[in-house]
């Protein structure tokens, strides 16, 4: 755990990076150039030995792993347009969530009716996937399911160009969200309930991964 931009972090080295997935140093950063690996994730820190590099580790190790992967069945520049945050499919229709199995069949039906729209972006797709989640592990009915989700729409749009963590809690009764950026942890007092935190990005990867017919077009 290392501080970054005032907050600790779980970050892994460089060098235990590539020792860990078998990569190579002029891999890792032919990645980089493809856009493959954000820029953002190659985090400069102070050590005894000068300045090294350090990623967040799970998000750096998922995507590697997902690399490796799929490499042999795409281009690089195939990959990057799959796995970049700005994918090729920038509008998603509610017919092709249909085929989601991760999304909740309750909460899809309200989807037009929270969003006065029946087009989404692929952020918004993992917003809809994470929320499912917390929704069937909780039984969250579908009046508070709605209620919940037309209150997080506009601060999680506010940060769909960072590596955003929703934090899911409950608060007497209601449930509430908080997003916080880098992955970064959100902790709260002895009297606020949190139930799950959801890594918008990881799920963003994982679903154009799962569903590479819906965004490779």
């Amino acid at each position: 755990m290392l501080r970054y931009g005032g907050e600790f972090l779980n970050l892994i080295s460089k060098k235990d990076l590539l020792a860990i997935t078998g990569i190579s140093y002029g891999q890792l950063y032919r990645w980089k150039r493809e856009r493959l690996i954000p820029e953002e994730w190659f985090i400069k820190q102070s050590s005894y030995t000068g300045q090294e590099t350090f990623f967040p580790r799970e998000q750096v190790l998922s995507r590697i792993n997902s690399i490796l992967e799929l490499k042999d069945s795409y281009s690089l520049e195939e990959l990057a347009k799959l796995l970049s945050p700005e994918t090729s499919v920038t509008q998603i229709s509610i017919n092709a969530l249909r085929d989601i199995t991760e999304i909740n069949s309750e909460l899809l039906k309200i989807l037009p009716e929270v969003f006065k729209r029946e087009q989404f972006e692929i952020f918004e797709v993992a917003l809809i996937v994470g929320l499912s989640q917390v929704v069937e592990k909780e039984s969250i009915s579908n009046e508070l399911s709605k209620s919940l989700l037309s209150r997080m729409i506009s601060p999680a749009i506010a940060k769909k160009n960072t590596n955003v963590l929703c934090t899911i809690f409950r608060l007497e009764e209601e449930y509430h969200a908080a997003f916080s950026v880098n992955s970064v942890a959100v902790s709260f007092d002895d009297d606020i309930e949190a139930i799950d935190q959801i890594n918008l990005r990881e799920i963003s990867d994982l679903i154009k991964l799962k569903y590479k017919n819906l965004f490779m077009k």
